[in-house]
C-alpha cells in the first residue's frame, strides 16, 4: 500500500486543518460542560462531524512515512508499527464516541452534570495530537522553528486560560450558586452563557497577569485555595513567558543579528583607521547585500562538509540559471558539467569594483550569474560595451596567456563564478572533450563578445 510522505504539501495542509480541529475541540467541549449545562443537538452534530473527521486521520497515520536516525521510513509496515508504538491508543481513546451511548436515553447526571458532556472531555486527549503536529513541523524544518515553538507556546497557554476559566464557573454551578460564591456575588448566575464565560476569563486572566484589580474576588475557602493555585501558576507562566518569549524572538533573528553585529564592527574598524567615509559605506552596502542574497554564507564554505555527489546536486539547482545561458555548460556532456561546477568558485563584487584589470595575465575564466558590467580601457579611456546575465569572459587570455587588453568593471552587484587556471588545467588534462567542447564554443561567441574581439578587446 502506497504511504503519504510527512512533507508532502498534502500531508502538510491535512495537519494544519486537524491542527484548527483541536483547537475547536478543546475549546467547545470544556464550554458546552461549563456553561450549557446539556447536549444541544447543534453542538452535538459539530461534535461528531469532528469525530468522522479524525478517524479519517487516525487511517491517514498509519500510512505516514516518519524519519528514523535520519532516514525517511515509508514502508506500509513500518508506519503502521510506528503510529501503533506512539500515540495511536491515545488517539483512538480520544475519539471513542461514548457519549453516544446516553444521547437519546435519560438524561443521567452526575453532581448536577449531563453525563454526556462528561464523557466528551475524553475528546481533550487530542491535545496529544497537537504536539505531535509541532514536533513533525519542527522536523521538517519547513519553516523556522522558532516560529512554531512561539505558535505552540501560544496555543497551549491560551487553552490552559480557557479550562481554567470553564473550571472558575464549573465548581459553583454543581454546587448550585451558593449565595457567598464570586457567581452570585457578581449577580450573573442567571446571565447568558457568553457574559458567565467573559466574566470568568476576564478573572482567570487577570489572576494570572497578577493584576488583580479586586472587582471579582473569592469569598468561599474553595474559591480562595483555587485563588492561590492560580497565582503561583500565573507567577511562574508569566515568569516562563517573559523568559522563552524574549528568548524566542531573540532566536529568531540570531544570525542576522551576529552578521550585522559583525558588519558593525567591521564598519568602526575602518573608521578608527580613518578610511574615508565613502569607501566605508562600500564595504557596508557590499555586507547588506551579502545578506539579502545569501543570508551572510558563502556558499563553499556552507557545503564544503557535504559529500561530493550531494554537494553536486545542490550546485546543479543553485547554478541552474548559469547552466542556461551560458553555452560552455550546454556542450559539456553531463560528467565534464558536473566537474565545471564543483571546480567553480562563487564571489560577489560591488558597483564600481574591479573584477579584472587592464594588462593583468589571465589566470580565470569568470562567468556572470547576475549582475552588469562595463569593459573599459584605462589607459585610453574609452568603454568597449557591456556584459550581463549568462556572459562570460577570460578563456581567450587564459589559453593564450596574454594579457588583458582592457578592463572589467562592476556597474552593479554582480555575482560571479569563477573557475581559476588550476582547475581549467586539470580538467582539459583528465577530459581530452573539453577542448573539442572549447572550440564548439569559441564558434558561437555573442554577438557582443565578437564586436569586442574586431575592437582587438581581449579579456
Amino acid at each position: 500500500m502506497k504511504t503519504i510522505d510527512e512533507n508532502s504539501n498534502f500531508r502538510v495542509a491535512w495537519d494544519f486543518f486537524i491542527l484548527l480541529l483541536i483547537i475547536v475541540s478543546c475549546v467547545l467541549i470544556p464550554f458546552q460542560l461549563a456553561f450549557r449545562h446539556a447536549a444541544l443537538s447543534l453542538g452535538s452534530w459539530v461534535v461528531y462531524i469532528i469525530d468522522v473527521v479524525f478517524w479519517v486521520d487516525i487511517g491517514l497515520n498509519f500510512l505516514t512515512s516518519f524519519r528514523s536516525h535520519g532516514l525517511k521510513v515509508t514502508g506500509a509496515r513500518e508506519t503502521t508499527l510506528h503510529y501503533l508504538k506512539s500515540v495511536c491508543i491515545v488517539d483512538i481513546a480520544a475519539n471513542l464516541p461514548l457519549d453516544a451511548l446516553f444521547l437519546y436515553g435519560p438524561d443521567i447526571r452526575m453532581a448536577g452534570l449531563s453525563l454526556v458532556l462528561v464523557l466528551r472531555q475524553l475528546r481533550l486527549l487530542r491535545l496529544v495530537r497537537l504536539f505531535v503536529i509541532f514536533r513533525r513541523w519542527q522536523d521538517l524544518s519547513w519553516t523556522n522553528s522558532g516560529y512554531l515553538r512561539i505558535a505552540k507556546f501560544f496555543t497551549t497557554v491560551m487553552l490552559l486560560i480557557h479550562w481554567i476559566a470553564c473550571a472558575w464557573f464549573l465548581v459553583p454551578y454543581i454546587e448550585g450558586f451558593p449565595e457567598n460564591c464570586w457567581v452570585v456575588q457578581q449577580g450573573i448566575e442567571h446571565a447568558g452563557p457568553a457574559t458567565q464565560y467573559i466574566r470568568a476569563l476576564y478573572w482567570v486572566i487577570q489572576t494570572m497577569a497578577t493584576v488583580g484589580y479586586g472587582d471579582i474576588t473569592p469569598h468561599r475557602d474553595f474559591e480562595y485555595a483555587f485563588s492561590i493555585l492560580i497565582m503561583l501558576l500565573g507567577a511562574s507562566t508569566y515568569a516562563f513567558i517573559v523568559g522563552n518569549i524574549a528568548s524566542l524572538f531573540s532566536n529568531l533573528d540570531a544570525a542576522r543579528a551576529d552578521y550585522f553585529n559583525k558588519i558593525e564592527a567591521t564598519s568602526q574598524y575602518l573608521h578608527s583607521r580613518q578610511v574615508p567615509h565613502q569607501l566605508n559605506e562600500q564595504v557596508r552596502d557590499y555586507y547588506e547585500y551579502i545578506w539579502d542574497r545569501r543570508r551572510g554564507f558563502k556558499e563553499e564554505a556552507l557545503f564544503e562538509d557535504l559529500p561530493p555527489s550531494f554537494r553536486l546536486s545542490l550546485l546543479q539547482l543553485l547554478a541552474r540559471d548559469l547552466i542556461e545561458r551560458v553555452p560552455l555548460f550546454k556542450h559539456c556532456s553531463p560528467i565534464l558539467r558536473n566537474l565545471l561546477l564543483l571546480a567553480l568558485k562563487p564571489q560577489t563584487y560591488a558597483p564600481g569594483v574591479y573584477i579584472a584589470r587592464e594588462g593583468e595575465i589571465g589566470r580565470e575564466i569568470y562567468f556572470i550569474s547576475r549582475g552588469t558590467v562595463e569593459i573599459i580601457s584605462d589607459a585610453g579611456g574609452e568603454n568597449y560595451g557591456r556584459l550581463g546575465d549568462g556572459d562570460y569572459f577570460g578563456d581567450l587570455t587564459l589559453i593564450l596567456k596574454e594579457k588583458r587588453s582592457a578592463s572589467v568593471k562592476a556597474l552593479t552587484y554582480c555575482d560571479v563564478y569563477i573557475l581559476t587556471k588550476k582547475d581549467f588545467n586539470r580538467i582539459r588534462s583528465e577530459y581530452p572533450e573539453f577542448k573539442s567542447v572549447l572550440k564548439k564554443v569559441s564558434s558561437e561567441k555573442t554577438e557582443k563578445v565578437v564586436n569586442l574581439l574586431l575592437k582587438g578587446v581581449t579579456l
